[in-house]
């Protein structure tokens, strides 16, 4: 399997990439809720309770304003009675609709557009640095592929040189003291092998538990083996992409969401006007009743008087927009620092690494001496295993500053958010 297949594996079931895409699901039904406020409410209402109903037709007889005067106390007492307590149901319905408030339903729209714009920032990155996380085990796993085999190399001629040593102490040329130590430079090589293998097996399995992965699934290495054998550095990008970065993306939407913060709060000292359609059955009190009625008009408020407190959360609003752009700014000098570091860093990578390449050129060389005079019956054992140890520290010298570029290579693409699109395409340099 390689590289591509496993960082989507990985990232599709990364507990941590799901929540963040389900957190930018939720502000997307925000984002939806939030434009409803533009359209008109249907309510139906009920108002049910117990008080004192009051009887238009009593009230008149009783108060003597009507033609017919009422002296008879029992009467009086009846018509009293009916304006008595009881309980009462009032159905009917209320149709709104906002028609103006100041421009803050359009700010908390916005606002939550831009929430969901954020949470997709946020997933997106997350995604990035688990997709680094994905590659740099799967160069791990290539790396030890690759050194997995200069160190048999070592561990044979370590065998040999061990081997040469016992003969010349049967010989009694040399000293025992002498040929342990070769015994113990196979000692070392052998465990260095065994611990190569080790480390293969645990970046194996930890690479198909993200990925789930069965346990005897291959990973393809051979593309990254490949440029790790040739010993050459990475190419980084020429740009910076600082616009593409997240963490920038995400300074520069808190500032957007915070201008519209201010917006909303200025709405505030505008009037908010209302359509208002209300149809229902009122209890006529002169008949026992219900009767329909209905009303419809403009309701229009307006702050007057607040004790400042629209003043006050304008300003609050307004200093933290200033708050944000400040740090929409931090951010933005300590992104180019951190990119100017990385370019640095690929400088003195390329510096070591042209060192390192002299180096081993010079330590296959006296190796290759050493062996032609070993061969030949002129040069010592003790000879030949250093020439050996020097290759071989040689070649982890190059391959850890060529996995180094590489690593800063995709540390830049993650930079830019482009590490996943190119590690699926297999993209690389």
């Amino acid at each position: 399997m390689p590289l591509g297949e496993v960082v989507r594996l990985v990232v599709e079931r990364d507990p941590g990439v799901r929540a963040l895409g389900s957190e930018r699901q939720a502000a997307a039904s925000e984002a939806k809720r939030t434009e409803t406020l533009r359209l008109p409410k249907l309510y139906l209402n009920t108002d049910v309770g117990a008080g004192k109903l009051v009887n238009d037709f009593s009230n008149v007889l009783l108060t003597g304003l009507s033609p017919a005067s009422v002296t008879d106390p029992t009467t009086r007492s009846r018509l009293a009675d009916l304006s008595s307590d009881r309980p009462f149901v009032v159905p009917g319905a209320r149709l709104e609709n906002r028609l103006f408030d100041g421009g803050r339903t359009r700010a908390a729209i916005r606002s939550a557009w831009l929430n969901e714009s954020k949470a997709g920032v946020a997933e997106a990155r997350t995604r990035e640095d688990e997709a680094f996380t994905v590659a740099s085990d799967f160069l791990d796993l290539a790396q030890s592929r690759v050194f997995s085999s200069h160190l048999e190399d070592y561990s044979r001629v370590a065998g040999l040189v061990a081997e040469a040593l016992d003969d010349q102490v049967k010989a009694g040329r040399i000293t025992e003291a002498r040929a342990l130590i070769g015994q113990t430079k196979l000692e070392d090589a052998r465990t260095a092998v065994e611990n190569n293998r080790d480390d293969l097996r645990l970046i194996s399995n930890l690479l198909r538990g993200k990925a789930g992965l069965p346990d005897d699934a291959a990973f393809d290495t051979r593309s990254l083996e490949s440029r790790l054998e040739e010993f050459a550095l990475s190419v980084m990008p020429e740009d910076s992409g600082l616009d593409k970065n997240a963490t920038l993306q995400t300074a520069l939407l808190d500032t957007r969401i915070q201008e519209q913060q201010v917006k909303a709060a200025r709405g505030h000292r505008l009037p908010e006007i209302k359509f208002v359609a209300e149809y229902g059955f009122a209890f006529s009190s002169l008949l026992f009743t219900f009767r329909p009625g209905y009303n419809v008009g403009v309701r229009a408020s307006y702050p007057l008087f607040t004790s400042r407190e629209i003043q006050r959360t304008i300003q609050t609003e307004s200093r933290r927009l200033e708050a944000a752009a400040f740090r929409e700014a931090k951010t933005r000098a300590v992104l180019s620092e951190e990119y100017t570091r990385l370019l640095a860093e690929n400088r003195k990578l390329g510096r070591q690494h042209e060192s390192a390449r002299s180096q081993l050129a010079q330590a296959e060389e006296v190796y290759r001496v050493a062996q032609l005079k070993y061969d030949q019956g002129a040069g010592s054992p003790d000879t030949l295993l250093e020439a050996a140890e020097l290759l071989l520290g040689s070649r982890r010298r190059c391959l850890e500053l060529t996995r180094s570029s590489l690593l800063l290579r995709w540390s830049a693409l993650r930079f830019q958010g482009k590490l996943l699109a190119a590690l699926e395409r297999e993209a690389l340099p």
